[in-house]
């Protein structure tokens, strides 16, 4: 082999030792740039995701607090306009009362919470007092049931109170109370699953 040949083949083997380094080196970097590249959008979706859940549960609590919002609205409507039933109903009992007070059945109801007052009080002093508008049945009431009737000097819309001094017992059955009572203790069932 001459030295020309020698020279090719030195060159050629070079040439393909170089080329195959450069090739091993590319290789390699574009491995390493891949690597990066799937770690950046790895990293990126798991931002993205994190994002979203993040998103996703603020927009859950702007709603929870809007809802929570409305509720309240609809709450204080509801409680506004159970008022004004509640205000409604009490206007027509206390109608309803006045009519019952112009029924003759009505002295028979003064009568007998005369009675049952009279029986709790037994052998106890008792003084009975009766509603101002009530002055027309005084003397029918205590000449029926043998008794003397005061006219209080409060109205109380109609019935009877008692009161058994030497025990400080007050018997309260005037409407007034009643109605007092009632009102207290109402509660207003509507809506669609009380119809």
């Amino acid at each position: 082999m001459t030295t020309e040949e020698k020279l090719q083949n030195f060159y050629t083997h070079s040439l393909d030792c170089a080329s195959k380094e450069a090739e091993r080196l590319i290789t390699d970097h574009q491995k390493a740039l891949d690597q990066l590249f799937d770690e950046h959008k790895e990293i990126k979706l798991r931002q993205a995701e994190e994002e979203v859940t993040a998103e996703t549960e603020k927009a859950k609590r702007d709603i929870n607090k809007s809802l929570s919002a409305d509720q309240l609205q609809i709450k204080r409507q509801l409680s506004r306009k159970n008022m004004e039933l509640k205000e409604q109903l009490f206007a027509e009992v206390r109608e309803k009362l006045n009519a019952y007070k112009k029924d003759p059945s009505y002295e028979d109801y003064l009568a007998r919470k005369i009675r049952e007052a009279l029986d709790f009080a037994g052998s106890d002093t008792l003084k009975l007092y009766l509603d101002p508008s009530d002055e027309s049945h005084k003397a029918s009431l205590e000449k029926k049931l043998s008794v003397t009737l005061t006219i209080s000097s409060m109205p109380f819309l109609g019935g009877i109170r008692a009161v058994i001094p030497d025990k400080n017992i007050l018997i309260d059955n005037s409407f007034d109370t009643l109605i007092a009572e009632e009102r207290e203790n109402f509660i207003f069932h509507g809506g669609i699953g009380n119809e």
